[in-house]
């Protein structure tokens, strides 16, 4: 069975974030205890990883069952979402496992600059693409903007059975263009880091979700999973204001990925 693992669900700071006293931050609530972001997923018998956080190693020791994944893939090389790719290569060298890192060539090249010590790494082969196909599972990359912060990319899984899911963690201000192939998805996994955002527009970096809620609508996803969630997403309280097909994700979430009926 396909499924997905949530390992990290928080924006970059965390929750709770250092030295903050606010509800969210003292909550004792599981859902509101988040750590930086990135996914497990497995396709049939293949296993993938979507970025390593900074705590990526606590996240694989807290949430895999020993599964070191065939593929890494990267989304954009900031730091909640790369640093910790020590401690993953650190993992595939200690099994008997050859991890694919893949992303696109612009993400690569600025991975390979960080890390020029694991590029000769046993367990880790580098490949620069913006698409692979596997057993007819073709996964894609898609450059969106990341407002303040540049740009990042969506990746866009089509099944091999025809059902189709994308994970967009950091996106603000995505053009029609880039909205494309993300249209009539069956599941979509969305970065919104605020309730409402107050801060000037010129300095964010992620939709609120507000605006995701709009968004989805635009696009047409069948359901919706939020993730990157700073400390002003209250899970116990903000859920049940949500429509009945879109929820907030948390560490170790699970959910199964888009089948067949």
């Amino acid at each position: 069975m396909n499924r997905l693992i949530f390992y990290g669900t928080s924006d970059s700071q965390g929750v709770p974030r250092m030295l903050c006293s606010c509800n969210v931050c003292l909550s004792k609530n599981r859902t509101n205890n988040r750590t930086r972001p990135s996914v497990s997923f497995n396709l049939e018998e293949v296993h993938f990883q979507i970025d390593t956080s900074p705590d990526f190693k606590y996240q694989f020791k807290t949430y895999n069952d020993d599964k070191v994944p065939d593929y890494l893939l990267f989304t954009h090389a900031h730091n909640d979402h790369l640093a910790g790719f020590g401690d993953f290569a650190d993992l595939c060298f200690r099994s008997d496992n050859e991890c694919k890192v893949i992303a696109p060539a612009e993400v690569m090249e600025i991975i390979k600059g960080r890390y020029p010590y694991l590029l000769k790494r046993k367990g880790l082969i580098f490949k620069a693409t913006n698409e692979l196909n596997l057993n007819g599972n073709i996964i894609s990359f898609h450059k969106v903007n990341h407002g303040y912060n540049g740009y990042s990319y969506g990746i866009k899984i089509k099944q091999n059975n025809g059902k189709t899911w994308a994970y967009v963690s950091d996106a603000f201000h995505v053009t029609n263009k880039q909205k494309s192939p993300f249209m009539d998805l069956n599941l979509l996994i969305l970065g919104t880091t605020f309730w409402e955002e107050k801060k000037q527009i010129e300095l964010r970096s992620v939709y609120d979700v507000q605006e995701a809620l709009n968004l989805i609508r635009e696009l047409n996803s069948q359901s919706t999973i939020f993730t990157h969630l700073s400390h002003d997403i209250d899970i116990p309280n903000r859920q049940s204001k949500l429509p009945e097909n879109v929820r907030f994700a948390y560490d170790g979430m699970e959910v199964h990925l888009p089948v067949s009926d």
